[in-house]
């Protein structure tokens, strides 16, 4: 029994030369169905491994976009951070509002009318130490009449105006600074400092309030560097 079943299989078992033979015992009209209805295989095993090769070739291209996307983060991060650096970007957060102001007995200016005191002006020298004070207090961004201060800024006096980064402006000036609102508060409020010194002339030279969210734009001013460069290392 086992014989006779092992040589019927045999008989029944395919191979790609007698699959050929047999199609060629069968009638034309069958032949010619099955011929092309039949699968080509050799087609079929070229096709096989072609995409088995671009399924190999997608996943090291999804593995490579992968690990281009996390090195693109940490250079558009560090890239972030170099511009937050620079002032070059703007800036939104919690902060303080320093607004100065020249005192009611400073006078108008005109002829005839003579002011009190120079301390009764605000002058240059005024801004740059509240200034000076803010970044000393942990203020993380400042900005004079919304002129952002960088450090290319410069702030000094042309006659009765204040320049800030080459732009005059006049009281009353606001400077705006963004961190943390207590701890700048306390800071500033400091007997002795800066806004102490200027309330002494007249308390209503100045006034400072915390802010629970503003905005400090990007620093607009020149930043083409012509002397300067980059040190080649030495090899």
């Amino acid at each position: 029994m086992c014989l006779v079943l092992g040589f019927m299989c045999s008989l029944a078992w395919v191979t790609e030369d007698n699959r050929q033979s047999r199609i060629r015992l069968l009638p034309a009209d069958q032949s010619r169905r099955l011929t092309e209805g039949a699968i080509d295989i050799d087609s079929y095993q070229e096709l096989t491994t072609e995409v088995s090769k671009l399924r190999d070739e997608k996943t090291k291209l999804e593995n490579a976009l992968a690990g281009t996307n996390s090195q693109t983060k940490a250079l558009n991060d560090g890239l972030q951070d170099a511009k937050i650096f620079a002032c070059l970007t703007d800036l939104e957060g919690p902060g303080v509002v320093v607004s100065l102001r020249d005192s009611p007995r400073a006078g108008t200016g005109m002829a005839g009318d003579v002011s009190v005191s120079p301390d009764a002006v605000i002058h240059d020298t005024d801004v740059l130490r509240v200034v000076n004070e803010l970044f000393n207090a942990s203020a993380e961004a400042v900005a004079v009449n919304e002129h952002r201060i960088s450090p290319r800024s410069s702030i000094r006096c042309v006659g009765s105006t204040v320049l800030i980064n080459d732009v005059k402006i006049s009281s009353p000036i606001e400077i705006r600074a963004i961190g943390d609102p207590a701890t700048i508060m306390g800071a500033m409020n400091m007997p002795g400092g800066v806004l102490h010194e200027i309330r002494t002339s007249d308390p209503a030279m100045v006034s400072i309030e915390k802010a629970a969210r503003m905005t400090v734009k990007a620093y607009a001013g020149p930043t083409e560097v012509r002397f300067s460069k980059v040190p080649v290392p030495k090899k």
